[in-house]
């Protein structure tokens, strides 16, 4: 098939993104307004998990095919590029994002605990059955904290009576995920066989274009969060996305079988996974992302793909 051929993909695929990313901002904040769940769980819990569907379901593929080095550089991948990008992008988009909730008192550090333990199985290049196990029991911990600890809700969403839940609303949701996953998964094919026609490495391709491909649900939905001003569901996206991909898929997928660490992810992209981190939460700790903050963590992000392609 020709460049042309798959072009024409990457664009239809583009577009089924944006538009799930609408419906599925508008239907979990109408689902999560039903039990009453403040703006910035249903983005940690409910979009959060719905737009890393394509990193699980690509990770979920590439074990399929033989090809489990790509789970990890993905999973490292994608959570570079949730924080420099699409939390980079929010901040410019937005002129700055603010957080509602006290973010350091337990989601930051929530969140440098998980990369912490990430980093912790997988830097010596292999996470085995045993420790794809813990990090699982982890993410469950995670999902436990987020349904059942009292958050800071908003006093004004306190009062809010509880609307029922319409059809619309569950189409909505379910409907948007759909598309993010079909969407993302066109994509990351086209992005592939765009790749292979230009000959370009296999390593380069999943810690790169795949994790970049796989990010774009989380861009669209974040962009369109802080656009609608849902800035604390644009911060919920980054933490939960991010923590779903590193306990989540790891500890799900790595417990039917052991995951390699290939040499370009151990060696530029964890480095950058951590520092990353550590900056965004950093830049959390006023509860607001400046517009400077955010051209700062873009300019990181292009030097890490720069750094990746060899370019530098």
């Amino acid at each position: 098939m020709t460049a042309i051929f798959w072009i024409v993909i990457f664009i239809i695929a583009t577009y089924a993104l944006v538009k799930g990313g609408d419906y599925l901002v508008e239907g979990a904040e109408s689902v999560g307004r039903y039990f009453r769940l403040p703006t910035f769980v249903i983005g940690a819990l409910i979009v959060g998990i719905g737009t890393s569907l394509p990193e699980f379901a690509s990770s979920i593929a590439a074990v399929l095919s033989n090809e489990g080095e790509i789970v990890l550089a993905n999973t490292v991948g994608s959570n570079v590029a949730n924080i420099l990008l699409v939390a980079g992008l929010s901040a410019v988009v937005g002129r700055q994002i603010v957080s509602t909730i006290n973010l350091v008192n337990l989601e930051a550090p929530l969140l440098a605990l998980s990369t912490a333990l990430f980093v912790a199985v997988s830097y010596d290049g292999l996470v085995s059955q045993i420790e794809a196990l813990l990090v699982l029991v982890a993410f469950v911990t995670y999902v436990c904290y987020l349904l059942f600890h009292e958050q800071e809700t908003p006093k004004e969403q306190k009062l809010e009576k509880r609307h029922p839940i319409k059809r619309r609303d569950i189409a909505m949701l379910v409907g948007g995920s759909i598309l993010l996953f079909v969407g993302a998964r066109y994509l990351i094919t086209a992005v592939i066989a765009l790749s292979q026609i230009f000959e370009i490495a296999p390593g380069v391709i999943a810690v790169s274009a795949i994790a970049l491909g796989t990010s774009l649900p989380e861009v669209l939905v974040s962009v369109t969060a802080v656009l609608k001003g849902k800035t604390d569901l644009a911060f919920g996206n980054v933490f939960g996305s991010n923590v779903f991909n590193m306990l989540m898929i790891t500890g799900a997928i790595g417990v039917f079988t052991p995951l390699v660490v290939d040499p370009q992810t151990l060696a530029i992209g964890i480095p950058f996974l951590v520092v990353s981190t550590v900056l965004f939460i950093i830049s959390t700790l006023t509860l607001r992302i400046y517009l400077w903050e955010g051209l700062m963590f873009l300019n990181f992000y292009l030097f890490f793909i720069l750094k990746i392609f060899g370019v530098i």
